[in-house]
């Protein structure tokens, strides 16, 4: 499992939120009941195409703030029930998958890539699922991890 390490812009994700525990969160609700009423408002102002699920860390052990949306500008008005959020640049680590492999691919990460060294979680930048547009489930999609290099 090797990913690639690219670097990404400053960005803001407008979409829905949810306080979630993330390894049983029920994601196909949050998308389809959440997001998708305002998807194509949202997807009218969007700067590029595609979605994202963008995890953000909380003060509550194990759970997280998800964001399903999309990248608007840094000025877009926020859409009455959604919020708009800022989505830190910086280096990320890429990992392809396909949403049936994503479970195991983000275990793999954790259990695996990340102990072998060379970098870090920054806990401080949210990670994120990029999902192409027109996406089925052989598709590519991303995970993408903030990581700072370890000393």
């Amino acid at each position: 499992m090797q990913p690639e390490i690219v670097q990404l812009p400053d960005r803001y994700v407008m979409g829905c939120v949810a306080r979630i525990e993330p390894m049983s969160a029920d994601y196909p609700t949050l998308w389809s009941q959440s997001f998708a009423p305002h998807e194509s408002s949202v997807s009218a102002i969007a700067t590029e195409p595609g979605y994202y699920g963008v995890y953000y860390g909380t003060e509550q052990p194990e759970m997280v703030d998800f964001v399903a949306g999309m990248i608007v500008a840094a000025d877009a008005e926020p859409i009455e029930g959604l919020v708009l959020r800022d989505l830190p640049g910086g280096t990320y680590a890429r990992f392809a998958c396909t949403m049936e492999t994503l479970g195991q691919t983000w275990g793999a990460i954790y259990s695996q890539w990340l102990p072998a060294g060379g970098y870090l979680v920054d806990e401080a930048r949210p990670a994120l699922e990029y999902f192409p547009p027109g996406m089925d489930p052989e598709m590519t999609i991303w995970i993408l991890v903030p990581v700072l290099q370890a000393e």
